[in-house]
């Protein structure tokens, strides 16, 4: 009798710093997630895990395709995947596993989860499922389709008068249309992000019904803002009990122009460390809110007597400032805090790895866990070598990333290895930053006479990954690189 196939649980957050999860140990050590650390616990964490893009729906097609972004066609928010593409939902589907979605989609503005081999409900566009729903809620990028399925939601659990208060926005009087945090008046499972939690649910029980393994992706909106949280994950963090982050001294003296309007844009810089303070309390808040979500999805599998043949993986699509240079989000600035992402890995091996690695390699492993290999070449491989222990490393030495619109168009490439983190600004200056010592990536020595032959040497690994991928930016980057 053949052995059935491990379930594939993938929990993706929007949005989250690695140093949220208080397994990695990292940063100011405040914000607690106990049940994603239990996940950590049994299993593993990868250390160095990157997204390719760090924007919400490149990155989310990348892990559809197992491809960087110029490759797969989603630059930005809105473009779409290109159509001979194999995507990871339909591969998964043709190799018997029941495929269910749950949550945030932005994989494809014109794609469903049900064209991309899922069932699920779709929300189509940004789809933010409180916009107008909420009646004092500024922020307004609901689902392009209707229903809203978490209005409809709402109604059939007899959730009445469901609102929001506290809203903050920053002070910039051309951009009073999106709170960084609100608090969510209701009870907690009239929240978006239980909603997100009870689809999963459902899902799983439709899966337990029938014969076949499941792959399951389950996606919340938070703790992207505006960061809607209900008490008491509201009030449970004291902003006085948080550090300014080491780069909040950002001065923006040597970096390009596009971070300095970037920060003027938010309008937050009026208020201080102080004023990043509380919107990090109302983050940890969330981050701690959507662990207690992941509890009820791993109790949901161990009363379905599914949790030992599970595989959960959790991850973020990408990171978030949260002050640091003084920024907030992400955007046209390579950062570590919004390039690097949690990866939290159970029901495969133990042992923690710290290997340079990409999110959307999570594609090529799961079709790997299926017995499948991707139909087309993918830009990556099998993470399941690394994840079991059977490997203790992929020989990568180095990660590259991309960026191309969000808020204002350019093409920004980045190479970096944990020693040194070059950017290529296309119309704008370079950067350099000496990570061992200069992690907090504060001091830009591009044009230093003395980081002159590093700087050569990163441009030439840059040079090279856009040859090989066939970038478009490839052309423009070789026809000025000596003058850069």
């Amino acid at each position: 009798m053949t052995q059935k196939r491990k379930n594939i649980l993938l929990i993706l957050s929007d949005q989250q710093r690695i140093d949220t999860i208080s397994a990695y140990g990292m940063g100011d050590g405040i914000c607690r997630t106990p049940h994603i650390d239990q996940l950590a616990w049994e299993g593993m964490k990868c250390t160095n895990a990157f997204t390719a893009s760090a924007i919400c729906a490149p990155s989310r097609a990348s892990i559809m395709t197992g491809l960087f972004a110029h490759k797969h066609g989603v630059i930005d928010n809105f473009t779409d995947i290109h159509p001979e593409i194999p995507l990871l939902g339909d591969l998964m589907h043709d190799a018997g596993y029941y495929c269910g979605y749950a949550g945030k989609w932005h994989v494809s503005p014109n794609k469903t989860p049900e064209d991309c081999g899922f069932h699920g409900k779709p929300f189509m566009g940004y789809a933010f499922p409180g916009s107008r729903v909420f009646p004092s809620l500024v922020f307004d990028q609901p689902p392009d389709n209707t229903p809203n399925y978490y209005e409809e939601y709402l109604k059939e659990q007899g959730f009445t008068n469901i609102d929001v208060s506290h809203g903050f926005l920053g002070a910039n009087p051309n951009l009073q249309i999106q709170e960084m945090y609100c608090k969510h008046e209701g009870p907690i499972e009239s929240t978006i992000e239980y909603f997100v939690a009870h689809e999963a649910m459902q899902e799983m029980e439709a899966a337990a019904a029938g014969d076949k393994p499941f792959f399951i992706w389950a996606n919340f909106w938070g703790p992207h803002s505006p960061s809607i949280v209900p008490e008491p994950y509201f009030s449970m963090y004291d902003p006085a009990d948080i550090p300014e982050h080491p780069s909040y001294k950002e001065t923006f003296a040597d970096k390009p122009y596009g971070y300095y309007l970037t920060e003027k844009m938010w309008g937050l810089g009026d208020f201080g460390w102080p004023g990043f303070a509380d919107i990090c309390a109302k983050y940890y808040g969330h981050c701690t809110f959507l662990d207690d979500m992941v509890g009820l999805l791993v109790d949901k599998l161990k009363a379905l007597g599914l949790y030992e043949d599970t595989i959960i993986v959790y991850a973020a699509d990408h990171g978030d400032c949260l002050g640091a240079h003084k920024l907030i989000e992400k955007g046209c600035f390579a950062f570590d805090e919004i390039y690097r992402v949690p990866m939290v890995v159970k029901g495969l091996g133990t042992e923690d790895n710290d290997s340079l690695i990409y999110l959307h390699e999570l594609m090529p492993t799961f079709l790997d866990i299926a017995g499948l290999a991707p139909p087309a070449p993918v830009d990556g491989a099998s993470l399941l070598p690394l994840f079991t222990g059977t490997a203790a490393s992929n020989g990568r030495t180095e990660a590259f990333g991309e960026f191309h619109d969000h808020f204002y168009r350019t093409r920004q490439r980045c190479v970096h290895d944990g020693h040194y983190w070059l950017t290529f600004n296309e119309s704008e200056r370079g950067e350099l930053y000496d990570l061992e010592q200069d992690p907090y990536q504060l001091h830009n020595v591009c044009y230093d006479p003395a980081y002159a032959d590093v700087k050569k040497a990163y441009m030439d690994k840059l040079g090279r990954w856009m040859n090989e991928t066939a970038d478009p930016d490839r052309i423009w980057f070789h026809r000025i690189k000596e003058y850069y």
